[in-house]
């Protein structure tokens, strides 16, 4: 159903007050899919809504990692290696709103809720009586807390049903909304890396690619970020996303007909990404982090149903297949994403 823009306006403030009171929104635009064809879940598509359409979006992602034991972090501070630290698992809880402004040009916000569990670090203390110093490992506890909010923009220079290969140019503004002053268990700040929020402003830009056969979709997507300076003096470092995506439709869809007229039939998509980031060094100060940093590359299986009424739910496993990272980090065990999606 298309909706009068002031519908929109007044969604978007719901959204938004969601996200003020303890909900969450995402860091992604909304992951329901291309009307006539099957879509990817992480990789952006360059397919935009439909003038007037609002699809709304609520997920669960985690993300759990290799964590080091405390005889390991020990054993890391007696070598000197200094400024490591342990997370066990990130969790985020999002809601995303998407708006057609034209059948080319849609808008995205979201805002994320951040939590990160099991934070410990190694601490040095002066051993008694001439004792030389000795490690402990300092339980640092959770971070939790609303994120930075993300606005977006989304362009399609072609269009994939019309003109038989979509492109769409991406642009967009992380807003220093989120929390950044999270305490420890000792009651210490915790560092910027670990807080719900950054402090930065930071744009990014990038495209998306798509071409169907039939059944089949084939999408990727490039987005850079450029991080600048936010709390605690900290810079978290520069981030590119780069995705590519298959699609396999099972059943007809939301559909177009030549007449112009709109239907919509349930549908399955079968879906494999890859999924990678690169990330740049963290720089506290003018002194970069030696622990930061580095390129993780994802094989994604993942699935979405799509009702006839326009809703759809989508669930997605990330397994690292290639982790090139800097210096000592934890790894990364696995990646879930859950969420509901619902277009108007």
């Amino acid at each position: 159903m298309k909706i009068s823009s002031s519908t929109a306006a007044f969604a978007a403030a719901i959204a938004l007050w969601c996200a003020s009171s303890g909900a969450a929104m995402a860091h992604h635009v909304v992951a329901s899919g291309p009307s006539n064809t099957a879509g990817p879940i992480n990789t952006i598509s360059p397919d935009t809504l439909a003038k007037g359409e609002l699809a709304l979006s609520a997920d669960i992602y985690a993300e759990n990692y290799d964590a080091f034991r405390d005889n390991e972090l020990g054993e890391f501070a007696e070598d000197g290696l200094e400024g490591v630290h342990n997370t066990d698992a990130a969790y985020l809880t999002t809601l995303s709103l998407e708006y057609g402004v034209t059948d080319r040009l849609s808008l995205s916000l979201s805002l994320p809720f951040v939590l990160r569990s099991g934070i410990r670090e190694t601490e040095h203390h002066e051993g008694g009586h001439g004792h030389a110093a000795h490690p402990e490992i300092e339980q640092l506890g959770s971070s939790e807390g609303i994120g930075d909010l993300q606005l977006g923009v989304r362009y399609a220079l072609l269009d994939r049903t019309s003109d038989g290969f979509g492109l769409a140019l991406m642009a967009g503004l992380s807003v220093p909304t989120g929390e950044t002053r999270e305490r420890t268990n000792e009651g210490g700040r915790f560092e910027t890396e670990f807080q719900p929020g950054s402090g930065s402003w930071d744009p990014r830009g990038g495209f998306a690619l798509g071409k169907s056969f039939g059944p089949l979709s084939a999408d990727a997507s490039l987005l850079y970020t450029l991080r600048t300076k936010g709390s605690q003096d900290t810079n978290r470092g520069d981030h590119l996303a780069f995705n590519a995506g298959l699609s396999w439709r099972i059943g007809q869809g939301a559909h177009t007909h030549d007449d112009g007229t709109f239907e919509r039939h349930e549908a399955l998509d079968l879906i494999v990404e890859i999924n990678g980031e690169w990330e740049e060094r963290e720089r506290v100060g003018t002194l970069r982090d030696p622990h930061s940093g580095g390129t993780q590359i994802f094989l994604s299986p993942g699935f979405r149903y799509s009702s006839a009424n326009g809703w759809a739910i989508y669930s997605s496993v990330g397994i690292p297949v290639h982790e090139d990272l800097r210096g000592i980090q934890n790894e990364t065990d696995i990646r879930f994403k859950l969420g509901v999606g619902l277009v108007l």
